[in-house]
């Protein structure tokens, strides 16, 4: 399998040659490097020239005439990427010398797989963080359980997206696949929850490459990281509507968003929120819930109709 990298730069000089020397350093070598920046006003451009002129038959370097912006820059490059497998990097990070074996070897193994990602390091100054997932909170065997379940599209929209695009791969055939084109959000949410939706993404445990936080990031995690609010206490009911039933609302509304052309109806997704409502409005009173479904399906809420009414 021959691979080809999509390389963004804007004002990267800082960290760009660290990058690149951990992705010309791997185990098995990589066929291409697209790199496409975004009108750099330092140094990056002629840092890249010399690389271009050590390595002239890998690296392909686009400079905008005007500036994107980050989700149509990595647009352009992972549509410029030939070879059969796309790997997405950043320009501030540091790959392990494995990462590119790694990742080959998870597509040849997974055939039915379209896209992987991978666990990361963190570095913050002197400090690392030995797992991305962990220090999010998120267990690296939950994961590899949710993809088991199909179970990682409605994760992504419950505990916000926790794939970063520079722990991402893709097979070149998934771009027209699954028409992953005009990316109306950033390119790492738009690709992920569009091939979780389709059960096509897979998981890498290893942490593959080391982020870089700091405070001159063109784009990713903040650099202080927010502090979630606490829910307000509510009655079990309350949460019970809220984990099973507008979980699952938001889960089909964010499937529609990224699949505009389908019937969200015909997915088991769909087939899991009728479960939950039914079960939901099957534990409240008998008076109280014929009112609310009366309610609803006035108000076209719930997917639910008068005959309903009748029927749960």
């Amino acid at each position: 399998m021959k691979t080809s990298i999509a390389l963004c730069t804007y004002n990267g000089e800082q960290y760009l040659s660290e990058q690149i020397d951990s992705i010309l350093t791997q185990t098995v070598k990589v066929d291409e490097i697209i790199i496409c920046d975004d009108c750099s006003k330092d140094k990056t451009i002629d840092l890249l020239s010399s690389y271009v002129e050590k390595y002239p038959g890998i690296f392909k370097v686009y400079q905008n005439e005007t500036n994107l912006g980050f989700i149509k820059n990595f647009e352009k490059a992972i549509s410029l990427c030939s070879n059969e497998i796309i790997i997405i990097s950043d320009q501030d990070d540091v790959w392990e010398k494995d990462k590119v074996k790694e990742t080959i070897h998870f597509f040849k193994d997974n055939p039915h797989f379209d896209g992987v990602f991978h666990d990361l390091k963190l570095i913050d100054n002197e400090n690392i963080q030995p797992s991305y997932l962990n220090w999010k909170g998120i267990k690296n065997s939950d994961v590899i359980q949710e993809i088991k379940n199909n179970d990682l599209f409605p994760a992504l929209v419950k505990k916000g997206s926790f794939i970063l695009g520079c722990a991402l791969a893709i097979r070149k055939n998934a771009l027209e696949k699954y028409d992953l084109k005009d990316f109306p959000i950033a390119h790492d949410y738009y690709i992920v929850q569009k091939l979780s939706s389709k059960n096509k993404l897979g998981f890498i445990q290893k942490s593959l490459s080391s982020y870089r936080l700091h405070p001159n990031q063109v784009y990713g995690l903040r650099y202080n990281s927010d502090k979630k609010k606490e829910d307000k206490k509510s009655s079990k009911k309350e949460q019970n509507f809220k984990e099973n039933v507008w979980l699952y609302l938001e889960i089909l509304k964010r499937h529609k968003q990224i699949n505009p052309n389908e019937d969200e109806k015909k997915t088991a997704f769909y087939s899991t929120f009728i479960k939950n409502r039914d079960s939901y409005l099957k534990a409240l009173g008998f008076l109280e819930k014929k009112i609310y479904i009366l309610k609803c399906a006035r108000y076209h809420y719930l997917d639910l109709n008068f005959v309903d009414l009748f029927r749960i």
